[in-house]
């Protein structure tokens, strides 16, 4: 009986853990069940919140919302049966619209959920509430609404009906006795399982549920029923507002099942051991122990390696054969262990040379054996491993074991470290022994290497936009890759076993192919541009490597050819060539390949007899031409009047459109002044006849500067240099005419470029000073105004004339810089007067078209600098020229207005030597009218141009205007002025200009002038 109790107690234990491990299956049948029922509570809130989301990005625009919600509202809401209602409301909380119609004096401003979204930006829940808008109880889910800035400018809120939530989860089909309830963060039952409408809204502490138990723990509830207790948060917002739900499910049936199968089980086990102790004991004593013990006794004997003595053999002849038996099994097993032995050391020698890990697992993932190389699988610890987690990431460990259980035929599974970047090949094989496995492990990281960049190869091979080939060392093809046959038209069938020579163009001689098999031969490679030919024979150019391929004995066996077909690129780089060098209008030779050209006919000046002549021609007023028909009408010109240049100039060696509306012809053989002066005049009189575009008829004229080499320039740039400054002499002469250079006009050239050099470095060093000329009224000679002339006292040439820097400044726009000075001065020398004289005061400043045309100039500031100095607009006057007046330009025009509507004083300036307009005298209204020096210089009486004063002056005061004569010299020409009623007169009778100095002096001391 004592032998059978470790038997027995094992049986027991057994049993016991079968008991255990159905009541934890069932435990884990009970919580999949409530694992699934929150998988698909989940599922109903994240649908909610899915629509919530998409429709508040929809960027819906609440200010244009009417009091139906969008059609799509009510078309998305049909997709989801448990939303009751979707409601859009404005960021202080009042309805905008609703699904279901209901949008009268709903504010939910005070709702937790709406305040929580306002303040996170982000989707928000509720809690237990009767909804307003449905009158039912409800949760709301709410999603704010932003604007392109990320500013919330309403919210939309979407609810469900706990009503349908209550019927949904009553239809799941959760087993007898269970119970599942719903809360919100509050605690507040939302649904209940099984249903009871009074316990909506409740506390979650009156229900039956153990909420103070962890989850997966069995009690015991108020029934007296065993129960299992599962609590999961389905969902939480920024807020820390949650939804909760509580599940339970009974387990007595389980449990008292188990229990009635184990009590079974135990008594069955221990009648029939009783049974059986009795019966084997009387059979024991007389048929074993002591026929054992003889037989032990022999035993002993054959294990010392001794042969028993013949009275130690058992009597019982039974016994006796066994011992024989015994003894023959003995002796082979020896035999049988030692040769096992010498395998299992072979075997294991050979595993421990292979680069694999090998190992015997058990089903639960215990390692009962380790052989081969652990440490290849970043094993670095000395003792073996116990658990296949010692060598797996988690994610290999589970995808290992989800093998091992229903594994019944070997199977390979790939397996990726990421944190070390290996991969790996695992071999599991089941063994005949139930749930151990054997496991072969292998590191193909250098496989998976080799694999990857033979599969690029053949991606780039393949995909190559590149041409490749592959021959034999003698240029025989045995492979190409789809560029080669694009390229050359043969398909790659037509291609194999053929010399590379099918390509040959016939363009290259012996020679070049020699040398090429010479470098190959010499070097192994070989790279050149050279011409092919298609199969088409159409001829291409390519850029070709060759490289060899060689054997271990240094004799080549292949070699790769890879070209490029340049065909595109060498007709890109030609087009490309040609739009740097040749006009896209004129298709002429541009600047550029003009002074190419021209550098290369210099390069052939060898003696002073030959002469390089070249005529510029620049369109006399060719812009008026764009501004009035048109750029498109003024190209078709262009285009015409280079056919008739080349046409004419035939004896040039070429013509070139250097921009715009200027042509240079050079010619290169054209001997002596008159010959040339004949040329000229042959291509001004070609340009005089009559032009024909779109039905119209153009007259045009050119201006041409001519420049010869080497007397006029050393190279090109003097040379065109020298032609454009003979080209602007035969404009300022009158244009329509040719003009030779002469160094006189290098020397003016240059001392305008020093004058405008000056001119810069004048306004930085204050060089500029602004002197004052009286403007009296002719009634009483009483000063009333003065014109502000600018003056520069330059230190080494003395006082320079504004008839020389002025255009300079207008061309660089140093005019800008000036006139802030004048105006500034102008500014400071009013409020000097305004402390001596009480009278009003007018200063009068000229105004450039530069300034009132550049957006920078500084006209704009002028109106904060009159405010600044507390002077009046009206103090200032600007004088301007008629040209002004016709000028199209917008900033122009609404400049002009602008000083008018400031309250400045316009004069126009040197009136009738312009463009006289008086519907535009009219509208910008003019103050003044400034009669020109050139009318009052020969002013006598009875004269034409007392008349045509007289005329100025009435029609002036007829449009309201005063006049003011300019250059008034002598004491006549102010009295026939004034007899003609002219109202104010300024020159050198009444005063020169002076500096400020002595013009302060002469209006405080008298503010009339005397005539003498």
């Amino acid at each position: 009986m004592l032998i059978c109790m470790p038997g027995i107690a094992v049986i027991l234990i057994t049993l016991w853990f079968s008991r255990d491990a159905a009541l934890k299956e069932s435990e884990k049948k009970v919580m999949h069940i409530a694992d699934h029922l929150v998988l698909q509570q989940k599922n109903i809130i994240d649908d909610v919140q899915r629509l919530t989301l998409f429709l508040a990005n929809k960027h819906i625009n609440i200010t244009k919302m009417s009091v139906n919600c969008p059609p799509y509202f009510s078309d998305l809401q049909t997709l989801y049966s448990n939303i009751a209602n979707v409601s859009v409301y404005d960021r202080q909380g009042n309805i905008m619209c609703a699904t279901n119609g209901n949008n009268q004096n709903i504010n939910i401003s005070d709702r937790q959920y709406f305040q929580h979204a306002l303040t996170t930006k982000a989707f928000s829940i509720g809690s237990y509430q009767i909804g307003r808008s449905i009158n039912a109880p409800s949760l709301a889910f709410a999603s704010p609404i932003l604007d392109e800035n990320g500013e919330i400018t309403g919210m939309l809120v979407a609810a469900i009906a706990l009503q349908w939530w209550n019927s949904a989860l009553n239809n799941l089909n959760l087993p007898n006795n269970s119970r599942a309830v719903i809360t919100d963060s509050n605690g507040l039952v939302l649904a209940k399982f099984p249903f009871s409408a009074n316990r909506l809204g409740k506390k979650i502490t009156n229900e039956d549920l153990d909420h103070s138990q962890q989850a997966g723990i069995i009690y015991r509830g108020n029934d007296g029923a065993s129960r299992i207790y599962n609590h999961t948060t389905l969902y939480k917002d920024n807020s820390g507002n949650q939804l909760s739900i509580y599940i339970t499910q009974p387990v007595d049936k389980a449990i008292e099942q188990i229990d009635i199968n184990f009590v079974k089980m135990v008594l069955g086990f221990l009648i029939t051991i009783l049974l059986l102790a009795v019966l084997v004991k009387r059979l024991i004593n007389k048929s074993i122990l002591n026929p054992v013990k003889s037989l032990t006794q022999a035993v002993n004997h054959l294990a010392a390696g001794n042969m028993p003595h013949d009275d130690e053999q058992p009597n019982s002849p039974e016994l006796n054969k066994l011992y024989h038996r015994f003894k023959y099994m003995a002796e082979t097993r020896l035999t049988a262990e030692a040769c096992l032995k010498h395998k299992h050391d072979e075997l294991n020698s050979l595993l421990n040379a292979l680069p694999d890990a090998f190992l015997r697992v058990d089903a639960n993932g215990n390692i009962l054996d380790t052989g081969g190389h652990i440490k290849s699988l970043n094993y670095s610890h000395s003792t073996p491993p116990k658990k296949l987690s010692c060598l797996f990431s988690d994610a290999n460990l589970k995808q290992v074991q989800g093998y091992l259980i229903p594994l019944n035929a070997p199977v390979t599974v790939e397996l990726e470290q990421k944190q070390d970047n290996q991969f790996y090949e695992a071999k599991i094989s089941p063994m005949k022994k139930a749930d151990e496995f054997i496991i072969v492990i292998s590191n193909i990281t250098q496989r998976k290497q080799n694999q990857e960049s033979l599969h690029l190869a053949s991606l780039v091979y393949n995909n190559s936009s590149e041409g490749m080939a592959i021959t034999d060392e003698n240029g025989v093809i045995y492979d190409v890759n789809p560029a080669f046959c694009e390229t050359t038209l043969y398909s790659r069938r037509e291609a194999l076993n053929q010399t590379i020579s099918i390509l040959s163009s016939g363009k290259h001689d012996k020679q070049f192919y020699n040398y090429m098999w010479q470098s190959l031969n010499k070097t192994g490679r070989w790279q050149g541009e050279i011409t092919n030919r298609r199969k088409n024979g159409e001829l291409y150019v390519e850029w070709l490597t060759i490289d060899t391929i060689y054997d271990k004995n240094k004799a080549p066996i292949s070699r790769i050819a890879i070209f490029t077909d340049l065909t595109e690129k060498k007709q890109a780089d030609e087009l490309i060539w040609r739009q740097a060098h040749f006009d896209h209008l004129t298709d002429l030779p541009n600047r550029l390949e003009l002074k190419e050209r021209l550098n290369q006919r210099f390069e052939n000046l060898f003696s002073e007899d030959q002469k390089l002549v070249i005529m510029l021609l620049d369109i006399d007023h060719f812009k008026d031409i764009n501004d009035t028909l048109g750029h498109h009408f003024g190209d078709r010109l262009l285009k015409l009047v280079s056919e008739r240049i080349v046409q004419t100039a035939k004896e040039a060696d070429f013509v070139a459109r250097i921009g715009g509306d200027e042509f240079v012809v050079v010619f290169s053989d054209l001997h002596g002044s008159e010959n040339i002066e004949q040329m000229a005049k042959s291509l001004l009189l070609s340009l005089a006849s009559t032009i024909f575009i779109e039905d119209e008829k153009v007259y045009i004229s050119a201006s041409i500067g001519i420049a010869c080499a080497p007397d006029d320039g050393q190279n090109p740039e003097q040379l065109l240099k020298a032609a454009d400054q003979a080209m602007y002499k035969a404009k300022n002469s009158g244009r329509n005419g040719f003009e030779f250079f002469s160094h006189d006009m290098r020397k003016d050239a240059n001392a305008r470029m020093q004058l405008l050099k000056e001119l810069r470095s004048a306004i930085e060093l204050e060089q500029f000073e602004l002197y004052y000329q009286p403007i009296v009224s002719l009634d009483d000679l009483h000063i009333h105004k003065a014109e502000g002339l600018i003056r520069w006292q330059h230190p080494e040439k003395g006082l320079i004339s504004p008839a020389d820097f002025i255009p300079l400044a207008e061309e660089t726009r140093q005019i800008n810089a000036l006139g802030q000075f004048v105006f500034a001065e102008a500014l400071q020398t009013l409020n000097d007067i305004k402390k001596h004289i009480q009278d009003e005061f007018q200063i009068s400043i000229n105004v450039s078209p530069v300034q009132l045309a550049t957006v920078d100039s500084g006209i704009d500031e002028w109106y904060d600098m009159l405010a600044k100095a507390n002077i009046p607009a009206s103090a200032i006057v600007a004088e301007i020229t008629e040209g002004l007046m016709v000028n199209p330009e917008e900033l122009t025009q609404s400049r002009l207005k602008a000083l008018v509507k400031s309250g400045m004083q316009l004069a126009l300036d040197d009136f009738g030597t312009g463009y006289s307009s008086l519907a535009y005298l009219q509208e910008m209204d003019t103050d003044y009218l400034k009669i020109d020096k050139r009318f009052v210089d020969n002013i006598q009486k009875g004269s034409q141009e007392l008349a045509l004063c007289e005329a100025i002056i009435m029609m002036a005061h007829q449009l309201g205007l005063k006049v003011i004569a300019e250059g008034i010299e002598t004491k006549l020409q102010m009295d026939l002025l004034f007899e003609a009623g002219c109202d104010y007169g300024q020159g050198y009778l009444f005063s020169k200009p002076l500096h400020k100095a002595s013009f302060m002096q002469l209006i405080t001391t008298n503010q009339a002038i005397s005539l003498k």
